[in-house]
C-alpha cells in the first residue's frame, strides 16, 4: 500500500461552470493545524483515503517498536494463530522491554502476537521470528519482502522487534500504510485495543499480567491502537488510532518527545477536519428508501458555489491527497460532467 501526499491546488477544476449570480461565497475556513514537536508525522483519513495533512511524512528514521505492527503482518501470512513453537535461550535473552519468556517453554503463536503489540516483548517478537523464519536475519528478509509488495519505498528491516540497528528505519507515511494492513487483520485489530492482559505463570510461578503501553487507550475517547515505540536513536514514536462515528484516523508520529500529547493533537485536529466526502459528496446525493443514495441535482447557489471553491491548502503547512486521485473525485468528475449543461442553464 503506498499512499501519495500531494498539495491540492485546484482540485475541482474539472469542469468549467458558470459562477452562480452574486458569485462564489468564501468556503469554510479549515481548522488551524497544532504544533507538533515531533521531526515527522502523518494524519490519515482510512475511511475516506485521503492524507489529510503531514510533515516530512517520507524522510526515512529509526522507528522503534512499532516495528512489531509489520512483524505482526508477516507472522499472520506465515504462521497459524494456534501453532506452538518452543522459546529458545536467543529469544528469552534479548532484553529491553520483555514479557518474562523463559527458554524451553512452549507458547502458541496468538499468546506470542499479543504479549509483543500489548506489552511490546522484545522477547515474543524474536521467538515469533525464529518460529517462522528460522531466525531473525531471515525473518527479517521476509520483512523487507512484504514492504515491497506493499510499495513501502521508505522502510528497510533488519529485526522484528526494533532495536536500533544500522538500515533499520521507515517514514510516517509508511507507517500509516502498515497501520492500514493491520487494521484490515480483525485478529491484530483487537490486539491492539486490548489495554490488560494475564498469561500464564512463568515455570517458577511468577505471574505475567501486563498493560498496554498505549496510554491513549480508555484515556482518549475512541482511541483503538496501536503501537509505542522508543529508543535513543529513534526518540518517541507512535502509532494511534482513532473511531469517532464513520470515520478512522491515523495518525503516527517520529521523533517525537511527548509521543502521546503530539498524537493526541494530532487526533483532535483530525476529528475536526471535515473530509473531502462531508464537503462534497453529501451535496449530491440523496437518501432512497432502504438507505441507498442516488445521485441528485443541487438545488441553490450556495451549494454549487462550495462544489467548485474548496479553499486551497496553504504552501508548507498542509498537504493533502489529490481529489482527482480518488474514487470520490472520479465520481464528481463524471456527475458533474453529466451535470454541466443543466447547472450552466441554471446559473445564467
Amino acid at each position: 500500500m503506498r499512499l501519495h501526499a500531494r498539495p491540492v491546488v485546484g482540485a475541482l477544476a474539472l469542469v468549467v461552470l458558470a459562477p452562480p449570480p452574486g458569485g462564489f461565497p468564501p468556503s469554510s475556513p479549515a481548522p488551524e493545524l497544532p504544533e507538533l514537536g515531533a521531526a515527522s508525522w502523518a494524519l490519515y483519513d482510512a475511511r475516506s483515503a485521503i492524507v489529510l495533512a503531514e510533515h516530512d511524512s517520507d524522510v526515512e528514521r529509526p522507528m522503534a517498536s512499532v516495528t512489531k505492527v509489520m512483524t505482526a503482518l508477516v507472522v499472520r501470512e506465515q504462521a497459524g494463530l494456534h501453532e506452538r513453537t518452543r522459546i529458545s535461550p536467543e529469544a528469552a535473552s534479548v532484553g529491553e522491554s520483555e514479557v518474562g519468556l523463559v527458554a524451553g517453554e512452549r507458547w502458541e503463536v496468538e499468546e506470542l502476537l499479543e504479549a509483543m503489540l500489548i506489552r511490546s516483548a522484545n522477547d515474543a517478537a524474536v521467538a515469533l521470528a525464529e518460529h517462522v523464519a528460522g531466525s531473525v536475519e531471515d525473518f527479517a528478509a521476509l520483512m523487507n519482502a512484504k514492504a515491497a509488495e506493499m510499495g513501502l519505498i521508505h522502510s528497510s528491516f533488519t529485526n522484528p522487534h526494533g532495536l536500533d540497528d544500522d538500515g533499520h528505519y521507515s517514514s510516517a507515511m509508511d507507517l500509516v500504510g502498515i497501520a492500514a494492513a493491520a487494521l484490515d487483520d480483525p485478529v491484530l485489530a483487537r490486539i491492539v485495543r486490548t489495554r490488560l492482559i494475564k498469561f500464564k505463570p512463568d515455570p517458577g510461578g511468577r505471574e505475567r499480567k501486563v498493560h498496554n503501553t498505549n496510554r491513549l487507550l480508555g484515556v482518549f475517547p475512541g482511541v483503538v491502537g496501536m503501537k509505542t515505540g522508543f529508543t535513543n536513536r529513534a526518540g518517541r514514536v507512535l502509532i494511534s488510532v482513532l473511531e469517532e462515528g464513520e470515520r478512522m484516523l491515523i495518525a503516527v508520529v517520529m521523533g517525537s518527545e511527548d509521543h502521546f500529547a503530539d498524537s493526541r493533537e494530532l487526533l483532535e485536529f483530525g476529528a475536526r477536519t471535515l473530509t473531502l466526502d462531508d464537503r462534497l459528496l453529501a451535496q449530491l446525493l440523496d437518501e432512497e428508501g432502504g438507505g441507498d443514495a442516488a445521485p441528485r441535482l443541487p438545488s441553490d447557489p450556495a451549494t454549487l458555489a462550495r462544489m467548485r471553491s474548496i479553499e486551497p491548502l496553504t504552501d508548507g503547512q498542509w498537504a493533502t491527497t489529490e481529489l482527482r486521485g480518488t474514487d470520490l473525485g472520479g465520481r464528481i468528475e463524471a456527475w458533474l460532467r453529466d451535470l454541466a449543461p443543466v447547472i450552466a442553464g441554471g446559473a445564467s
